[in-house]
Parts: structure tokens; sequence; C-alpha cells
């Protein structure tokens, strides 16, 4: 099992590397493209975010598979076909709906939406060396879902309590770490078991 003392010790510092890698990805994305709503953020944005996001990535798998480069294509390629498709870059951007159970559930929606697009593009980059490796497609739909309605939900209650736009920004860079945290995990455990 995955979760043991060991991975209390040892790949927790392994996941905290995905994590910050991950944030930061999405913070450095912000130098290129702005929050904005649905149809704001295009497929040009979507694979410029995807960049950023595979790149800081690939310094965490870089020495844990090979062709690391497999998975930056990926993530700009998945997140480049979400801009383009009627889902939009959803990591870039806030519903317009101040409504707090729309966001959540529709962030629920459109996170796992978004989580199996990605997830299996990510898949495609991986298979080969990692054993049991699909389940990453599962592990990304289930963990954006989740990311994105717990974001959106920060973000619609920061602006809303202080009537700022920054608030849906902070919403976002919570959901990247809410996703970044709970994919961690299994990533770890994947690698651990290869």
């Amino acid at each position: 099992m995955c979760v043991s003392s060991k991975f209390v010790k040892t790949e927790f510092f392994v996941w905290l590397q995905w994590v910050l890698l991950t944030l930061a990805g999405f913070l450095v994305s912000l130098l290129f493209i702005e929050i904005g709503e649905r149809p704001d953020i295009g497929a040009f944005q979507g694979a410029i975010g995807g960049a950023a996001i595979g790149l800081a990535q690939w310094f965490f798998l870089r020495s844990r598979i090979s062709h690391p480069w497999r998975w930056v294509l990926a993530c700009v390629i998945s997140w480049g076909l979400l801009g383009f498709s009627g889902l939009g870059a959803l990591g870039w951007f806030a519903p317009a709906t101040p409504q707090i159970p729309l966001r959540i559930v529709y962030g629920a929606i459109n996170g796992e939406q978004m989580g199996l697009l990605i997830g299996l593009a990510q898949w495609l980059a991986i298979w080969k060396q990692v054993t049991a490796g699909w389940r990453w497609v599962l592990t990304s739909s289930v963990c954006w879902a989740v990311a994105l309605a717990i974001g959106w939900t920060v973000g619609g209650l920061l602006s809303q309590a202080t009537g700022l736009f920054l608030g849906e920004v902070v919403g976002l860079a919570v959901a990247w770490i809410v996703a970044a945290a709970t994919t961690g995990i299994p990533l770890v455990c994947f690698f651990d078991s290869h």
C-alpha cells in the first residue's frame, strides 16, 4: 500500500515537489494569460497555459520517466483542445455566475470533463512506463472535479466578500493547489510501484 510510514517520511517531499511545481506553472502562466470568463480563454491561451504547466511538471517527471517531453506535449494539446472546445480552458477562467451552488455543481461537472481529457492525453505520455497508468485518467477526472468545484466556490465567496475580481484569481490558485495535491498522491504511488 502506498500510504505508509515510508510515504509520510520520504514520498511527502516528492509529493510536495509536484504540488509546488504545478502551482509555479500556474503562476508563471499568469504572465501570459489574463484570467477571464469562458469566451475570453481560447485555444491559444489554453495551449500557452498547458505549456507553462507541462514545463513545470517536466522538472518533476524528467528523472522518473523517459521522454518527459511527451507529457509537456500532452498538456499543450489537451489544454489547447479545451480552449477550442465549448468547455474552454477552465484552469484560467472564472464562471460568470455568483451563485455558489451553481459554481459547485458546474465546477464538479466541468472539472470531471476537463480532467478526463487532460488525464487521457497525459496517460498517452506515460502508459508504457507506469504500471496501471490507465488509472491516471480516472484519477485526473475525479481530482479535477473536486478541485474546480472548490476553487470556483472559494473564488466566488472571496469576490463577493471583497467586491474584487482578485478573489476569482485566488480561487483558481486554490483549484490548482487542490488538483496538484490530490493528483500528487496517486502519481507518487504510480511511480513508487513502478
